[in-house]
């Protein structure tokens, strides 16, 4: 290693300054510590995206220049800010706010376009974003979180992807009225006051906002770390951390402590996005918390939710991978998938707490209230069989009738029924087996890559390549059960989200898949089922002209009930009632000789086959693999749909599905801009608060007033624990 020469301390003062930093017995070592873990750093980047003798996997012909692995750990401190937000609500309340990254980036958005496209003053703007996102936060907590205060862990972490969804929308709004009448393409630049202190090294150029970038993330850190340690309310906010109960009996107002803890938050997703903007750019046709919230959340995961300096450290080091991966392959994808290393590498290489009190955090999905069969002594009645019958007859005729009735909108309710049957996955998944899954679409996007790419490539069987994706997708989810093994609750949401960015920006990315998808220029075509129905033409039916769109609904249609009769089936035998074994008690199931590890494993691999058929169905429909169609969102959106259709419920993959299909087709929501994530969103919260158990559990509760008509003593408890619905 050489030996680092410093200028003569008369020539410089500022070099004798650091010499002695240097030589000091405390900051020298933390200094010698720094260098050498951003050496590291920068071993490791360069191997992976760069060029070195001695590692190298072929992404850029060249080194990346230091300088720019600098700017990126100067950005990556806006990462770190995030990342401190998401750690501070977590000691609060011990969930992952999924809503972190937009509690900021509404009132940001919204300055940083009023600053760009009418002129608004800097500071007014700073002080918009600021307050704002502290209103924000504060509001959230108040009007939707605390609601929840009682809920399990995990619902509450849901309630906070249906306020994302609801903050994505605000977000949108808020850009397209700021924007006015100019083009929102149009604003590219946000002047500030920093920005004329420019600094040319080598094809780097620094300006003012990353020195600013850096001294706010410092001072933060430094302001929380003396705010938690020597003010009351920074005292009280660990006490109601450690226990919330405890601190309550010690007179310590805990709501009003949590509320405080919001508003950090959204102050520190507020300041983040609007100090990264100026230095990176601001996604103004798309939204900008996805990503930077998959970034946070990596650093806060390197610093298992605890420490903030680990976490701003943590936040440099992703932003370094960050902009080494841009500058190697002048894309973002390969930034993001790497987030599933980083977050992996973590959590494997972290000691998990494994005491009740963490089991009892990180407890299944609670509110999956298994379906209540029919008492035995009513199941038999003439008018319970015979209503039984009835209602699934209207399901039937509804069903079938849905192409005839939307028209040219079949496209949708074919989407819909796709959707449905990846919605079942989560339903064995989480609603059974408990494991907490946010990137089921992105299994659904890697079995419409195997189907369409042997499709499209190879002309094999439409059967064939549903076989072959479900074996493909099963495989691919088993290995990202193997952590759940180790990996429970939260942490796992987490990690199956980066999996959801990891399909989309990696694998599905011809680049580096270009031999499993589908040619560019080839087209996947529909089959001819049987050599007698040609799905790319229309037929008559009984005088009924049946057109191609709906008659690949139909098959959907079939593949969906195909696939809710094998999920019934397992669920009746001894499979289903291991999974729900595992999801209750794993410890008891583990003393009758049963591995819950298998299980688990078990049922990331039925839930992996599940989705991949649906996304090779996708592939069908859309005849193509559309990386934006399986986006990360679309993963949540899935979640969110069985949550409001209920998650231990077959039938509320359904019931979710027809909900975020039909509701944003009612006459008068058509035209409001996002109103899909919109429904999504506003549903999962309103009902989570009023049915827990989602749509299905109303339609329990009114088959249940029916039944209490005819015998009004039937009770669920009377009910035989074999039979179904």
């Amino acid at each position: 290693m050489t030996s680092l020469a410093l200028p003569a301390p008369a020539r410089r003062p500022l070099a004798a300054w650091v010499r002695r930093a240097w030589e000091h017995p405390v900051l020298g070592l933390a200094l010698k510590l720094g260098t050498t873990w951003l050496l590291l750093v920068e071993v490791a980047v360069q191997g992976v995206f760069g060029r070195l003798p001695w590692l190298d996997i072929g992404l850029q012909s060249s080194a990346i220049p230091r300088t720019v692995l600098v700017s990126g750990a100067i950005s990556g401190t806006l990462y770190g800010l995030m990342a401190m937000g998401l750690i501070l609500v977590y000691r609060a309340n011990r969930i992952i706010n999924f809503a972190q990254a937009q509690l900021g980036a509404v009132t940001a958005s919204l300055a940083l376009v009023l600053i760009a496209a009418r002129g608004m003053n800097y500071w007014l703007g700073v002080a918009m974003a600021l307050v704002g996102g502290a209103l924000l936060g504060g509001l959230s907590e108040v009007v939707v979180v605390r609601r929840f205060q009682q809920a399990p862990r995990l619902i509450l972490t849901v309630v906070t992807i249906g306020l994302s969804s609801v903050l994505l929308v605000a977000e949108f709004v808020a850009k397209l009225w700021a924007a006015g009448d100019q083009n929102l393409a149009g604003v590219v630049a946000f002047p500030t006051p920093f920005d004329g202190a420019t600094l040319q090294v080598g094809i780097s150029t620094f300006v003012g906002d990353h020195l600013v970038a850096v001294l706010v993330s410092v001072g933060v850190l430094v302001g929380l770390g003396a705010f938690f340690r020597l003010s009351d309310i920074g005292i009280a906010v660990r006490a109601a951390a450690e226990n919330a109960e405890r601190a309550a009996l010690l007179g310590i107002p805990v709501k009003r402590v949590i509320t405080i803890v919001w508003i950090l938050a959204g102050v520190l997703s507020a300041a983040g996005i609007f100090l990264r903007a100026p230095i990176v750019g601001l996604p103004l046709t798309g939204f900008v918390g996805p990503t930077f919230l998959l970034f946070g959340l990596a650093a806060a995961v390197v610093a298992r939710m605890e420490r903030l300096g680990v976490a701003l450290v943590a936040g440099m080091f992703i932003g370094i991978i960050d902009t080494g991966a841009v500058f190697a392959t002048r894309s973002s994808a390969l930034a993001a998938a790497s987030m599933l290393v980083v977050v992996l590498g973590a959590l494997l290489l972290q000691r998990i707490d494994t005491s009740r009190a963490s089991a009892l955090e990180a407890s299944s999905w609670a509110a999956a209230a298994d379906p209540r069969p029919v008492p035995r002594r009513l199941a038999t009645l003439r008018q319970v069989v015979v209503g039984r019958w009835a209602a699934r007859a209207m399901v039937v005729v509804a069903l079938v009738a849905v192409p005839f009735v939307m028209g040219t909108n079949v496209a949708l309710a074919t989407q819909g029924v796709i959707m449905a049957i990846v919605g079942v996955s989560l339903v064995v998944l989480t609603g059974w087996a408990g494991q907490i899954s946010l990137g089921q679409f992105g299994l659904a996007g890697i079995g419409a890559a195997v189907a369409g790419g042997l499709a499209a490539n190879h002309n094999l069987d439409f059967f064939l390549t549903l076989a072959v994706a479900a074996a493909v997708g099963a495989a691919a989810a088993v290995l990202i059960g193997l952590p759940a093994v180790r990996i429970q609750g939260l942490f796992l949401a987490a990690t199956t989200l980066t999996f959801a960015f990891t399909v989309e920006r990696f694998v599905l990315d011809e680049r580096y898949f270009g031999w499993l998808l589908p040619d560019r220029f080839a087209r996947i075509r529909r089959p001819v089922l049987w050599d007698r129905i040609d799905l790319e033409a229309p037929s008559t039916l009984l005088g009924v002209t049946v057109s191609a769109n709906a008659k690949f609904y139909f098959v959907c249609l079939a593949v969906l009930g195909a696939v809710m009769w094998s999920a019934a089936s397992l669920r009746r035998h001894r499979s289903g009632r291991i999974f729900i074994g595992v999801r209750d008690n794993p410890r008891t199931l583990q003393a009758f000789g049963v591995s819950p590890a298998q299980v688990r494993i078990a049922a990331f691999a039925v839930a992996g086959a599940y989705a991949a058929i649906g996304g090779a169905l996708l592939a069908y429909e859309q005849r193509a693999v559309n990386a934006g169609v399986f986006a990360p969102e679309f993963s949540i959106e899935v979640f969110v749909m069985v949550v409001i259709g209920g998650m231990a419920a077959l039938s509320g993959s359904l019931l979710g599905a027809a909900f975020l299909v039909g509701v944003p087709l009612l006459p008068g929501l058509r035209d409001i801009p996002q109103i899909e994530l919109l429904v999504g969103g506003v549903g999962l919260i309103v009902l989570l608060s009023l049915l827990p158990g989602g749509l299905a559990d109303g339609v329990q509760r009114l088959r249940d007033r029916l039944l209490a008509r005819i015998e009004p003593d039937a009770s669920p408890s009377d009910a035989d624990p074999e039979a179904t619905t």
